[in-house]
């Protein structure tokens, strides 16, 4: 059959089957089209979010700049603490010419520490403006102008007691508080000291050294705590009863006089278990001592805080050669503290006045920490091999 015949015989039938076949080849890309798009649009719209978050928190050109200046305040402040530790213990020295090692063959320069030594100690006391109570001979020399206050009718007896009670009082009334070098831990090594060659003279003096700077401490404590005192009843800090570097119990001063500081180690313990939990190694010395003070019941804890407080010194370099500059120690912490009641009445205090007020007698077992970067340059070779040993 003639296709063309059938065309035209059917066209009112073929030309919208045409229309209709044209329009779902047409229909049939625009929805897979529609489906590719839609995909991408979502897609759109994903990134979209994803580029507005990382705008919001997207790091700032200058944030490695504020990195940056943390960490270097971080690393300042790191310094600033090491240069704070290293200056604790950068303290002036008794004697310029020894440590590490003698600048002088003549052995003429341990006497002149042992002079500066003794001075020193004089000075402690002297700055205290301490004295102790009355002895047998200053009663008897200040007898002869209070027997006049004595009344006539008083017997030999009764006149003696009065006599010594009024120098007593007196003395109470001349110091802010009692002490004397006895009470001072080492306080006389030098006296029969003999020389017995160079290396254990130098570590003689190490240790001396060590003890003058622990007993000044305790010194400029008593001082500030007592500043505006003239008198032992208005202070705080009433006697001073010893200082120990080889027993816990600093009121037993009958044999301190040749004790020196000792570095606690593993194999040297020290006057207490510290809490601390400290001993000497590779970065700090450490060194014990015992305190013992009549002190007003209620600054008990006022002294034990300056105590453990921040002091000042003076440093000019291990040479004496540089400017003079002020730094900062703090270098005590206490271990142990235990607080007994005072009897008055008791021999030990029969010639002490203390005032009215409640008092107590404070015992303290302390710490004290050296840094060894602070004064690595000058501690002696000997001291250090000896720390190492008893290790």
């Amino acid at each position: 059959m003639d296709i063309v015949k059938i065309l035209k015989k059917n066209i009112s039938l073929v030309i919208p089957a045409a229309i209709t076949a044209a329009a779902i080849l047409l229909f049939i890309p625009t929805i897979i089209i529609q489906g590719k798009i839609g995909k991408k649009l979502e897609e759109s719209v994903k990134l979209g979010r994803e580029v507005d978050s990382a705008k919001s928190t997207a790091v700032s050109a200058k944030q490695f700049e504020i990195v940056k200046a943390y960490e270097d305040k971080h690393q300042q402040d790191a310094n600033e603490i090491q240069k704070l530790a290293i200056e604790t213990t950068q303290r002036p020295l008794l004697s310029y010419k020894i440590f590490p090692e003698p600048n002088e063959s003549s052995i003429q320069i341990f006497n002149e520490f042992k002079r500066t030594y003794n001075q020193a100690f004089e000075k402690l006391i002297k700055d205290m403006n301490a004295l102790d109570a009355p002895t047998d001979i200053e009663i008897r020399q200040e007898a002869g102008t209070i027997r006049n206050e004595i009344p006539t009718d008083s017997s030999d007896r009764r006149g003696n007691e009065t006599i010594i009670n009024l120098v007593c009082e007196k003395r109470c009334k001349q110091i802010p508080c009692y002490a004397k070098p006895q009470v001072f831990s080492g306080y006389a090594f030098w006296n029969n000291w003999e020389y017995l060659g160079t290396e254990p003279a130098v570590r003689d003096c190490w240790y001396s050294q060590l003890a003058y700077w622990i007993h000044e401490d305790i010194v400029d404590t008593i001082n500030k705590i007592n500043a505006g005192s003239n008198t032992v009843a208005t202070s705080s800090i009433k006697r001073l009863l010893g200082i120990r570097f080889a027993s816990p119990d600093a009121t037993n001063t009958g044999t301190n006089g040749n004790e020196m500081p000792v570095y606690v180690t593993e194999k040297k313990a020290g006057l207490c278990q510290p809490w601390t939990g400290r001993i000497s190694n590779d970065l700090i010395d450490v060194v014990h001592f015992s305190l013992a003070a009549i002190i007003r019941a209620d600054d008990t804890l006022k002294f034990m805080e300056e105590l453990c407080s921040e002091k000042t010194h003076y440093f000019s370099g291990y040479a004496n050669d540089l400017p003079m500059q002020q730094l900062k120690h703090n270098q005590i912490t206490i271990l142990q503290s235990s607080a007994e009641p005072v009897n008055r009445e008791d021999k030990n205090h029969e010639r002490y006045r203390y005032g009215h007020e409640a008092i107590i007698e404070l015992n303290l077992i302390c710490e004290y920490i050296f840094n060894k970067e602070g004064y690595d340059v000058i501690e002696p070779n000997s001291v250090k091999l000896n720390i190492d040993m008893t290790r």
